[in-house]
């Protein structure tokens, strides 16, 4: 029987999802992952993920197959809660249920979203958001967003791939780029601010049908310098047509902003020009 999980974890500490080497495998989110669904199965059990984040990336929708023996499935009442009563807390599955045995994490998958954080308050930065957040201080946000333009659509974003994941073809499709100010103050629902005032945070949206290695990463260092001044937006189309990661000035940003938010199997997702045939994921999409 084939198992569809959804997973969030904090990618702090982890060597990411993938296991990269026997003797390290507990260090990784796979490792741990199969560990547990292993010993619930009673056999080994290999879990394939949407995506391979790096160490120190965080999920908030990881989507995994793996496959059980049909037999050994009704005997977990419930799957969700053993497998979250195995793993370390920094790890949760959210949801697991049977799937098509024709589903497949990755190759199924028709666009990703991933979410990049910035906290633009020099001052501090709250405890519990310092691992998910990246303290770049204050940010031109209008001069980001006419960045972003230039980047929609098809390109070929071999200037925002960095080394390591050789690919062929570099060409992507992003379907949608959203920056938009966020408040941390869990009082402010209620109407109760407890916080002094402070810089909003910044939040980067990004849809796509696949991800070059650390493509999304070095999306956010760009708009970084673009929202310090030391970019001009109407450079970014240069950047693209360099086709080279030499051809672009600004760094990778830390890792620990980055989140994988959700895989879109199904139905329309952000910025897409409706309902497709699917199966848009490439099979060299690493997506740091």
């Amino acid at each position: 029987m084939r198992l569809k999980l959804v997973l969030a974890y904090d990618g702090t500490g982890w060597h990411g999802w993938q296991i990269q080497a026997p003797s390290l495998a507990l260090g990784t989110v796979q490792g741990q992952l199969e560990q547990a669904l292993s010993r619930l199965a009673g056999a080994p059990v290999a879990a394939f993920g949407s995506g391979r984040t790096d160490a120190g990336v965080h999920a908030l929708g990881q989507t995994v197959h793996c496959d059980v023996a049909d037999e050994r499935f009704p005997k977990i009442r419930d799957w969700r809660h053993a497998l979250n009563a195995l793993l370390p807390s920094a790890i949760r599955v959210l949801s697991c249920e049977p799937c098509p045995d024709s589903f497949h994490a990755r190759f199924s998958a028709r666009a990703k979203t991933y979410r990049y954080r910035f906290w633009q308050e020099p001052g501090f930065v709250l405890p519990w958001l310092a691992p998910f957040v990246w303290r770049c201080g204050p940010l031109d946000a209008e001069s980001m967003r006419r960045a972003l333009e230039a980047l929609k659509g098809a390109h070929d974003f071999a200037s925002f791939a960095n080394a390591g994941t050789p690919v062929q073809d570099t060409v992507r499709t992003l379907y949608a780029l959203e920056l938009a100010e966020e408040s941390w103050d869990p009082c402010l629902e209620q109407s109760l601010p407890c916080l002094p005032p402070h810089r909003p945070a910044l939040r980067l949206d990004v849809t796509g049908s696949g991800f070059l290695k650390q493509m999304v990463r070095n999306i956010a260092g760009l708009l970084h310098d673009v929202g310090k001044g030391k970019i001009d937006p109407c450079q970014v189309p240069s950047f693209l047509e360099g086709r080279s990661r030499a051809c672009l000035p600004s760094r990778t940003a830390p890792a620990c902003g980055l989140a994988l938010l959700k895989v879109h199997y199904t139905g329309v997702f952000p910025g897409s020009p409706g309902r497709g045939t699917g199966g848009l994921a490439r099979e060299a999409d690493r997506e740091l």
